[in-house]
């Protein structure tokens, strides 16, 4: 195994099970390859990739999220992740929710394996407005989500 690089990977039905959302219409996912992913539960492994990151890396994502408002309460309120609201969490994985002012909502799966740790991003819109900011932000949204993966491999290697 090539240990701490991160892969675009294909959403697929395994992985979808793990959300609650009634319809996704989008859905992402990218895989941190490593041997160590047994050494934390999903919801530390959570917390580590959005929590444990610089402050320029934190002002950005805090940046980010407000652009599309997203609703999240304040980081450290209790059963949250990076103030996203903890929907299930068990020591294989975390499933994250936050809604958006804008007519959608989110989940972020962290899903712990033989492989590495996943962490896939599934979307549901409730307007055609918020479709049109998830389009806008999706870019961005890739960019993060491999940055924060990246950062920590590098903290593993």
């Amino acid at each position: 195994m090539t240990h701490g690089t991160v892969d675009a990977i294909d959403v697929d039905t395994e992985m979808l099970a793990f959300a609650t959302l009634a319809e996704i219409q989008h859905g992402d996912a990218h895989l941190l390859r490593t041997d160590r992913a047994a050494d934390h539960p999903a919801e530390q492994w959570a917390r580590e990739i959005l929590e444990d990151v610089p402050t320029e890396m934190q002002t950005r994502l805090e940046r980010a999220w407000k652009v599309i408002a997203l609703r999240r309460a304040p980081v450290g309120t209790a059963h949250t992740v990076a103030g996203w609201t903890i929907a299930h969490t068990d020591p294989h994985y975390v499933l994250l929710h936050a809604e958006s002012d804008f007519g959608f909502e989110g989940q972020l799966l962290f899903h712990r394996s033989e492989k590495g740790v996943l962490l896939a991003t599934f979307v549901q819109f409730h307007d055609p407005a918020g479709r049109t900011v998830w389009d806008r932000a999706l870019p961005t949204h890739l960019e993060f989500v491999r940055s924060l993966l990246e950062a920590r491999a590098a903290r593993l290697r």
